[in-house]
């Protein structure tokens, strides 16, 4: 059987030294990165997580190398072009710090895109010549004006979904218009004997707490629909109830046309002051929200997942 080679094994005895002793070990794409652009998302993650790019085979060796509790379920993980990162930070930090390396670059040819790609209408740097037929060549309406290549017309140059030509990829460098964003994206990460999902990871505290404040709001709403008592709903029930009585009243003339007018504007100053308050509750929630602190202060009390 043949030995493998001296600098796999020295690779590998490395990398599972790293997994051994970081708290957080990811999987991450490194798909349709650039060499100039993953040597700036190394250096910005300097002295944070350590980026390893290496066959998938080693990577595999190295978890398997590791005695730690599931990690070798990230092996299922491991296809395509990957790295191994391995960090201190929680996998959400981690996940959050990648995201925000995350860069716009010029099109190739070949990608699909995630968005509508406008051309607006505008003045170009171009003077008059060979340009004049690429613009026209992708379907831009060009004019000379002053001297230089004008695009007349706005126009949709890539709807989102499709693939960027090689020749509207070529325009659209020429326009300085880069519609690609490129980064690190993270597949998944083991922290604490957990396997964490990217699908899990782009979950944000800022989308937690939305989605605990909608739970509340609806729950208020049913509450009242059911007439199902608690602190929270009991100031609507009263002034409902109120309005109720008063209206019942005046259809009764149960009260004279003075009583009601005055009834009238008394249910309105009620009515008034009860929402003046509300208001001013909702500016102070939301006052508060916005002084807390951003992800490691919003992060705490979520498990493991938000460190």
């Amino acid at each position: 059987m043949t030995e493998p080679a001296k600098w796999k094994v020295e690779l590998v005895n490395q990398v599972t030294s790293e997994i051994e002793q970081s708290p957080v070990s990811a999987i991450v794409s490194i798909k349709g990165i650039r060499n100039k652009q993953l040597q700036q998302i190394r250096r910005s993650l300097k002295g944070k997580a350590r980026l390893r790019v290496m066959r998938g085979t080693l990577v595999e060796k190295s978890l398997e190398n590791v005695k730690k509790d599931h990690i070798g379920d990230l092996k299922e993980f491991v296809s395509g072009q990957i790295a191994l990162v391995t960090t201190d930070m929680t996998p959400q930090k981690l996940y959050s710090s990648l995201e925000g390396s995350k860069q716009k670059a010029a099109a190739r040819g070949g990608e699909v895109a995630t968005e509508d790609i406008v051309i607006e209408a505008k003045e170009t740097q171009f003077p008059p010549g060979p340009m004049i037929s690429e613009f026209q060549k992708v379907g831009l309406q060009t004019a000379i004006e002053k001297g230089k290549i004008v695009i007349k017309k706005e126009a949709l140059f890539v709807k989102k979904g499709e693939k960027i030509s090689k020749e509207k990829a070529k325009i659209l460098e020429k326009l300085e218009i880069h519609p690609i964003t490129v980064g690190l994206d993270v597949v998944s990460a083991y922290y604490d004997g957990l396997i964490f999902k990217s699908d899990v990871l782009s979950i944000t505290p800022e989308f937690v707490m939305g989605e605990i404040a909608l739970a509340f709001s609806r729950a208020k709403v049913l509450a009242g629909s059911v007439m199902f008592i608690t602190k929270e709903i009991v100031p609507e029930l009263i002034i409902k109830g109120r309005l109720q009585a008063e209206s019942l009243a005046i259809e009764t003339k149960f009260l004279d046309e003075k009583e009601r007018e005055n009834l009238i504007i008394n249910s309105r100053a009620v009515v008034q002051k009860h929402e003046t308050k509300e208001n001013a509750h909702k500016e102070e929630v939301k006052e508060e929200k916005n002084e807390e602190k951003e992800a490691e202060d919003a992060t705490e009390g979520f498990g493991a997942l938000f460190g």
